[in-house]
């Protein structure tokens, strides 16, 4: 397989073999709700806070949903969007030497802090677990190539193309309105999607319909050209008639004698020819008796004869439809998402739209009882859309956000979260405000509060 190279990686590798584990600390002045609450916001540098959690969650992390710096190198928002932040310099300096970590280019610089950081979320999702990264197209070939590494290749889901329509640079030559969701599993084959439907799919659509129709005649003779024999009392969709030969050379399927219908079934036996899509499962609805199949999905299933003489599979759509698109659109822009904030007092320039986050959560972690953590909090959109989706569906989705800005973390995510906290008023929940810290000693380690995985499961 192929892997990613850069300056600094070897070191930065080594560096973790010796990083010192810090612990979480419970700030009450800033926790919010129950006290038994397993939601948490957390300060700190978020390598060293996935650390503190390991000996807890390894393992049992049901969706990592982040947003890491796009390394613009952009320092005119609430935060600094580079790899060239003071907290990022002197993590660098740490693992690599102040005098290697500065000669590093911002590429580099940026490889060398996610590439740990997405091999610890790795140790802590479950084997069911999904990751969704967001990114732009400055780092998006460099996060593929990373993530491939960290996560393997074949593990590889999807990448998400949101159109942002109104993040649009009038100043740039070429108005770029998108950005990326790469997606990985951490085991594909356990992969479960959600069952929801793009919003773009039209209220006319046929995917809303109670039942999926299609015929069976698969390009004519682009597919192998079988026979496939109706015996008499197959069904039709229509009461009487004579369905004539075909005279057109194009149609198929291809039979050569009138075929009869009287209430609604086939008189006489015929042979159809072309190529067909689902000829076993036909096969197999007639051996049923005409009575209905499951499929693989299993829906049920049933076959017809058109008034043209076509053949006809149709299934019992489920009741919650699912089409995921990879083109996200109708998400929501980053403008309105910072005015909703605005609203409640917070103010953050380039918050992901909630729309976007909710339906990444309802897409590819459909679990109502699933923990969802988020390395890069910002301004808290992933905490809030599991707050809502479990007061909507009675849920019990847990949260772990990390932010390493103080200010961000005390002034939008906390009092965003505690809005929406006693927005919801749902008994029993609450978020704790938990700080990462170094103990000096072993000692000093064993008196700082635990915020376990078992806790997060209370209630």
């Amino acid at each position: 397989m192929a892997t990613l190279e850069w300056e600094g990686k070897h070191a930065v590798t080594v560096y973790l073999e010796r990083m010192r584990r810090g612990v979480l600390q419970v700030d009450p002045a800033l926790s919010r709700g129950a006290a038994q609450g397993g939601d948490r916001i957390i300060l700190g540098d978020n390598l060293a806070a996935l650390d503190a959690l390991v000996p807890d969650h390894a393992g049992r992390v049901d969706m990592v949903l982040t947003d890491p710096p796009y390394n613009t190198g952009r320092r005119d928002w609430l935060y600094d969007d580079s790899a060239s932040t003071p907290a990022g310099l002197h993590w660098l300096d740490a693992a690599l030497g102040p005098a290697v970590a500065r000669a590093l280019s911002r590429q580099d610089r940026w490889l060398c802090l996610m590439y740990p950081r997405l091999l610890y979320l790795r140790r802590l999702m479950a084997e069911h677990g999904v990751i969704a990264c967001c990114i732009d197209d400055r780092e998006y070939p460099r996060l593929r190539l990373l993530m491939e590494e960290v996560f393997g290749a074949e593990n590889f889901l999807a990448t998400f193309v949101w159109v942002n329509t109104g993040n649009i640079d009038n100043h740039s030559r070429i108005k770029t309105n998108h950005e990326y969701v790469v997606v990985f599993a951490r085991d594909a084959r356990r992969f479960v999607p959600g069952r929801v439907l793009a919003p773009q799919v039209g209220a006319r659509s046929k995917l809303r319909r109670p039942v999926i129709r299609n015929t069976i005649v698969k390009n004519g003779p682009r597919n192998p050209v079988r026979d496939l024999v109706l015996p008499a009392g197959f069904p039709a969709s229509f009461d009487h008639g004579v369905i004539p030969v075909p005279v057109d050379p194009a149609f198929w399927p291809r039979f050569t004698a009138p075929m009869e219908v009287r209430a609604g079934r086939l008189v006489h036996p015929v042979t159809l020819r072309s190529g067909w899509s689902s000829r076993r499962q036909c096969a197999a609805f007639i051996a049923a008796g005409f009575k209905d199949i499951t499929d693989r999905q299993g829906l049920k299933t049933r076959f017809y004869l058109t008034a043209s003489g076509a053949v006809f599979m149709e299934k019992d759509r489920q009741d919650q439809p699912s089409h995921i698109l990879t083109v996200l659109q109708g998400m929501g822009t980053v403008q309105q998402a910072s005015a909703a904030l605005a609203r409640c007092g917070v103010r953050f320039d380039y918050p992901k739209p909630l729309p976007l986050v909710t339906y990444l959560l309802r897409a590819l972690c459909p679990d109502p009882g699933a923990v969802v953590l988020d390395a890069f909090g910002g301004s808290g959109t992933t905490a809030q859309a599991v707050m809502d989706l479990n007061a909507a569906d009675g849920g019990t989705r847990r949260f772990v956000v990390m932010e390493m800005d103080e200010r961000i973390a005390t002034t939008v995510t906390q009092p965003r979260l505690a809005h929406v906290l006693a927005r919801h008023a749902r008994a029993g929940t609450g978020f704790r405000f938990c700080r990462v810290v170094m103990p000096p000693s072993a000692q000093d380690a064993e008196m700082a509060i635990p915020v376990g995985h078992e806790a997060a499961r209370e209630n």
